[in-house]
Formats: structure tokens, C-alpha cells, sequence
């Protein structure tokens, strides 16, 4: 059974129907930093917790730093929140995903109302960009305008670095490398790199077969001007450097492969997009 809700709440649709929320949310738990937790922090609301990832016995924050998370309870592992600290923080808002709660969404609505967000992370029909994320979450919290003004200082970043360029943006040619688990990859098209490489407009390798990697010896038909290693596996720059392979390539010789924070580089919110800008800010101008 669900939460009783207040009668001060707004209906609002989601992916399990429909679910009265309060008007002026002001306990919320969001269950993932990347899709919700940066969007809620850039609004200028503060949730009361956040659940992070946990990998190879890390903490994942998607982009945010952990001084932005540092005040929020723990509430366990974004793919497994411990309902019972969520209960114990007594929410009066859920925010959570329909890929990683459905499973959970009943005994999540018994704590507080819940809005499990559409993502479809099977057939990607419904997976919003971040600009689009961001501007959903505002919709739901009546942060319209704060979302506004959050994208105009982006856009306006994106106009500063195009001005900052040594030539057109389209006559630059990127490539994302992913290392995980040993194996390489280049991003998919939902990759939030690829939305702020398109906006810049500069060109970028898109994993559009949706292989899940690729072998050494083919990472030569994904050579451009600058190469971006993504590295979760955390290898010393010379475990790529020294290899043969990616020693020929054109960017490697030429200098312009950048060793980029992987985590940060998995953002989906205004807060780790513009430490991403931030790094394209640094490795562009200078290499264009």
C-alpha cells in the first residue's frame, strides 16, 4: 500500500501510472547521482540523500564531486538502496529509475511517493539527453526557470570555447575511448559526450553498432585529431602509452590524447557536464 499523500500534492504521471506528490517537496531521496541527483543539485534543490555507485570498490558519483555529496545520508548502493535507511530518513519525495527500481517501486511507494522515471535503457526510445533530463526533473519540482537559466550558462560556455578554437569546430575530429574491465570501447550515441561534442560541433566517433568493445588491434579505424581515454581500471598512462597499438597512433604521436577522469566523464547533469567542459576547455584550444 502506499504512502498516505498530503492533500496539498499535485498529480503527476510516471512510469507506473500516476502518483500525487507534495507541491513543495522538501525531504527528497533521489536513488542515482547521475540521472537524478546532479539535475536536483543544479536546480538548487538539496536532496536529503543521494545513492552512488559502487565499483571495484569505489564510490561512483556520475560527475558530482564529493564535496557536493558529502552532506547527504548514505542511503547504500544506487542498483540496491537500503530501504531501511531510506525509511529512516522519513522522505516525503522518491525519485527513482525504471531500469534499476521497478523491482523495488511498491515497497519504495509504501515509504513516501515515488516517481519512477522512464529511461528504457533496452530499446533507448525513451532516453532523454541531459539537456531534456534536466528539464523533466524541473518540470516535476516547478523549477522551470532555474532550469532555464542552468542551460544558458551552458550554452554559453559551449559559444566561449567554439570562440576559442584555432579553426571550425567541424574541421575537428574526436574520439572517446572507453578501457573497462580490460577491454576498449567508444561510447554509445546516448553518451553525454556526444551530445556536448555535437553541440560544439565538432565531430566524434559514435558507437552506433552498440558492440560492447573492440579489439586492439582495430582501435586504428578510430584514430582522429584528439584521442579522450576514459579509464576505469585505473592503469598507469604508460600501460596505454608503452603498448604498440596506441603508440601508432596518429593522436598519440601527434600529442593529443588527454587522460580524462572516467567518472566525471560519466555524467548525465549540469554539474559534471561542466567539469567535462571544464577539461575541453583545458585540451581543445591548445590542440585544435
Amino acid at each position: 500500500m502506499a504512502a498516505p499523500f498530503s492533500e496539498e500534492c499535485k498529480t503527476v504521471d510516471h512510469a507506473m501510472g500516476t502518483v500525487c506528490i507534495p507541491a513543495n517537496p522538501e525531504r527528497i531521496v533521489a536513488l542515482d547521482p547521475r540521472y537524478l541527483g546532479d539535475p536536483l543539485l543544479s536546480l538548487g534543490v538539496q536532496p536529503v540523500a543521494i545513492a552512488v555507485y559502487q565499483d571495484q570498490g569505489q564510490e561512483g558519483l556520475a560527475g558530482l564531486t564529493p564535496e557536493a555529496t558529502e552532506p547527504l545520508k548514505d542511503i547504500g548502493n544506487a542498483q540496491n538502496p537500503s530501504l531501511e535507511k531510506i525509511v529512516e530518513i522519513d522522505p516525503d519525495l522518491i525519485l527513482a529509475l525504471d531500469f534499476a527500481h521497478e523491482a523495488i517501486y511498491d515497497q519504495l511507494s509504501a515509504i513516501a511517493p515515488t516517481v519512477l522515471l522512464e529511461y528504457d535503457l533496452e530499446t533507448f526510445e525513451k532516453y532523454p539527453s541531459f539537456k531534456e533530463n534536466l528539464r523533466r526533473i524541473a518540470q516535476l519540482l516547478g523549477k522551470e526557470t532555474e532550469a532555464d537559466t542552468v542551460l544558458s550558462q551552458y550554452q554559453t560556455r559551449i559559444d566561449q570555447l567554439r570562440e576559442q578554437l584555432d579553426r571550425k569546430p567541424e574541421d575537428i575530429e574526436v574520439t572517446v575511448l572507453l578501457h573497462y574491465g580490460g577491454m576498449f570501447g567508444i561510447p554509445h550515441p546516448e553518451h553525454t559526450s556526444h551530445e556536448i561534442f555535437s553541440d560544439i560541433g565538432i565531430t566524434d566517433n559514435i558507437n552506433t553498432a552498440r558492440t560492447d568493445a573492440i579489439s586492439l588491434e582495430a582501435l586504428d579505424q578510430y584514430d582522429a585529431d584528439i584521442l579522450f581515454i576514459m579509464d576505469y581500471d585505473r592503469k598507469e598512462i604508460s600501460f596505454f602509452l608503452e603498448n604498440p597499438i596506441i603508440a601508432s597512433l596518429d593522436a598519440v604521436k601527434n600529442n593529443r590524447v588527454y587522460f580524462i577522469n572516467a567518472d566525471t566523464w560519466s555524467a548525465n547533469g549540469p554539474l559534471g557536464v561542466n567539469r567535462m567542459l571544464d577539461d575541453l576547455f583545458q585540451y581543445l584550444p591548445a590542440q585544435s
